[in-house]
């Protein structure tokens, strides 16, 4: 209902593209473009904006363990001073932020799994459930298998001197 495509065309005379107006109900035509807080409305939507904040969080975390790795390279007084930090509230809950935003992510993205592939196996097409419940199933088998490996470097070293120290405390 009165919805009218019109060409663009550039100065070259070349197409550009089709543009069509939105519905009379769907914004005002002085403020053209969706709400500020479109993203709240939906579950699914509010969602998909925090899975995409959670890329930005995953960045700046990355960003801290590159200066990690800088001031391990720099020496044990520098690490040492790192780590130290570290330990301040604002960084425990930055790390807590992160961890739960990438949980968000990890989550949301091992549910698409299903949507995009079409599997067979023996002429039957696999549900998308059999493939959702083997994405979460490789997940949690590949951190069983980081959790074994990093108790099995602890147990052969012992347990750090910190963790040691705060034991016997």
């Amino acid at each position: 209902m009165g919805q009218t495509a019109v060409s663009s065309v550039s100065a070259t005379g070349r197409w550009i593209r089709d543009i069509a107006s939105p519905p009379a109900r769907y914004h005002s035509p002085r403020r053209p473009g969706l709400p500020a807080a479109w993203w709240r409305s939906n579950r699914r939507y509010t969602l998909y904006m925090l899975r995409e904040l959670s890329s930005v969080t995953n960045a700046l975390w990355s960003l801290r363990l590159l200066a990690q790795l800088r001031s391990l390279r720099r020496g044990p007084e520098a690490y040492g001073a790192f780590v130290k930090t570290q330990q301040r509230p604002k960084w425990l809950v930055f790390n807590l932020l992160v961890l739960g935003l990438a949980a968000i992510h990890s989550v949301t993205f091992l549910r698409a799994a299903g949507k995009g592939p079409t599997v067979h196996v023996g002429g039957h097409l696999v549900p998308e459930r059999a493939i959702i419940g083997g994405a979460f199933a490789g997940w949690a088998a590949a951190s069983q298998a980081v959790l074994l490996v990093l108790l099995a470097r602890w147990q052969g070293r012992g347990a750090p001197e910190e963790v040691r120290r705060d034991v016997s405390a």
